[in-house]
């Protein structure tokens, strides 16, 4: 990225943050580390555990795949979530998982319950744009107006305004998802959950946006696994329990769930799809 394309990106983000909530503004380096994610490997940092696995020593196409510029973006959207201490994103398989989908299908449509700090939306915005999406192909919807906000400036930062919309509110409201909608132009092909983690409100997720898709749609719910059931802060069964009561009551829908068998402990390395949260896969039949 050329220090002129920097500075107009962080310029364009900083106009977007004097209109709502106070967030540094993006810093994006105008030259990007050589080798892009491959010195995850050697940081001992949780979030990037998957660069560390045996058999997990390159850099992934989800990253390998981006142009410089956007490379450019996530390393500094790493360095500055890790600077305030906001790191929960979405891990590599899974991610990987989605924008595939995206990319290879010419998904147009996407909805996300819960976008946090936005790691997610840009690897998402970036795909779309890659396959000329011409109008808001993501619908982006958390209820935290920090994380809102600082997502908000990113996409900005990285020149996806026109790519990806995003929204601050309960991503199990009817409310909600007509702004979803009307931002789209319809309904989503693809709903990307990822919000609360409760077993309760994954539930109304559910209920809410399944009739609200068409035939063909596809939903993907991370953290599906025994394992990421300690991730429900009401403890009542997180989004696993969800999909196993919801899916019996709606014959209309298939699914199944990646490593939904995982439990804490589990050997990373001897899993083939590595990422233990497991990743709930449902689809709306004819």
């Amino acid at each position: 990225m050329t220090s002129g394309r920097a500075r107009a990106l962080t310029q364009r983000a900083a106009r977007v943050l004097r209109a709502g909530q106070t967030v540094a503004p993006p810093h994006i380096p105008a030259r990007p580390e050589p080798g892009r994610s491959a010195r995850f490997r050697t940081d001992p940092h949780d979030r990037f555990w998957w660069h560390r696995l045996a058999a997990t020593d390159y850099v992934p196409p989800l990253y390998a795949g981006l142009s410089e510029d956007e490379w450019a973006v996530m390393e500094g959207w790493f360095a500055e979530t890790t600077r305030v201490g906001r790191i929960a994103e979405i891990n590599v398989p899974a991610m990987s998982f989605a924008t595939g989908l995206v990319a290879g299908n010419g998904v147009r449509r996407i909805v996300q319950l819960g976008h946090y700090y936005g790691y997610s939306a840009l690897l998402v915005g970036f795909a779309l744009r890659a396959t000329g999406a011409a109008r808001p192909g993501l619908a982006t919807v958390d209820v935290d107006p920090a994380a809102t906000a600082f997502t908000r400036a990113w996409i900005a930062a990285a020149g996806l305004e026109d790519v990806v919309a995003v929204l601050e509110g309960d991503s199990a409201s009817p409310i909600g998802a007509e702004r979803c909608e009307r931002a789209l132009g319809g309904a989503p092909e693809l709903l990307l959950v990822d919000s609360s983690h409760a077993y309760g409100h994954t539930l109304r997720e559910l209920d809410l946006w399944a009739p609200r898709l068409p035939p063909g749609a596809i939903v993907l719910l991370h953290d599906a696994s025994v394992f990421a059931q300690q991730f429900d802060p009401t403890g009542e069964g997180g989004v696993r329990r969800a999909i196993a009561e919801w899916l019996p009551r709606h014959p209309g829908w298939e699914g199944m769930t990646l490593n939904g068998h995982v439990a804490p402990g589990a050997d990373g390395d001897a899993l083939v799809y590595k990422d233990a949260c497991g990743l709930g896969i449902l689809q709306r039949g004819a």
